[in-house]
């Protein structure tokens, strides 16, 4: 039992310091937006359709919004493509961690069917071994994104009026996760010396009784007395 103490005391301190260590997670959010702000209209500009006798009639179109929900929907990928790893790498240096991406209150089922968000924000989320680490890799991702976005759209030289931009709304918020407790090491310390009483008390069990191994005077006596009589 007491070789028993030791190893729970070491097996404890051994699987505290094995333990991992407080990850911290940075979260932001972005909002897709475009240059028409379709968000902040209820129609949109008016365009001619027709020509009648009189000239050409114009009618107003509702919001395209659908484009900008699409693209919330597609875009995490791209945010956590090799691609803008490397955009990220390039400008802002190697910065160690991890990076996801969704659209905001998009779901998948148990049987893995993906249902799409019905808004134009993207969450995204950077892991890091500090809290200024994985603030430092959201805010660089979003910053990589959005000139991988830019070069993009000159290159295929899309209009200033057709393009989609991408806003970060707020500063990341840090949030710790995995920190280190004391619950695993003592509980793994209880079992270790759990197990040790277990197997002192078998062992003393199964230890031979001295007193019932070693032969009795009047048990040895009484053979005696009877060959004498015989």
């Amino acid at each position: 039992m007491l070789a028993g103490l030791v190893l729970a005391v070491a097996a404890a301190v051994l699987v505290y310091k094995e333990e991992a260590k407080p990850k911290h997670t940075a979260t932001t959010n972005l909002f897709v937006n475009s240059s028409g702000a379709p968000y902040l209209r209820t129609q949109q500009g008016a365009q001619p359709n027709t020509r009648t006798k009189t000239g050409n009639s114009a009618t107003k179109a509702t919001p395209d919004t659908n484009t900008l929900v699409n693209a919330a929907n597609t875009y995490p990928l791209l945010i956590q493509s090799d691609k803008i790893a490397q955009v990220r790498q390039q400008h802002y240096g190697a910065i160690e961690g991890t990076v996801t991406a969704n659209a905001l209150n998009a779901t998948t089922n148990t049987y893995g069917v993906y249902r799409p968000s019905p808004l134009p924000i993207i969450q995204v989320k950077a892991t890091a071994k500090t809290a200024s680490g994985a603030e430092q890799l959201v805010d660089a991702t979003v910053g990589a994104f959005q000139l991988w976005m830019r070069q993009q759209q000159r290159q295929h030289r899309i209009p200033p009026s057709e393009r989609i931009s991408v806003q970060q709304l707020s500063s990341p918020t840090v949030t710790t996760i995995n920190a280190r407790s004391k619950g695993l090491p003592l509980f793994i310390g209880a079992l270790v010396l759990l197990a040790f009483c277990g197997l002192a008390v078998i062992a003393d069990n199964r230890r031979p009784d001295a007193a019932a191994a070693s032969p009795r005077a009047g048990d040895a006596a009484v053979p005696a007395q009877h060959s004498l009589e015989g």
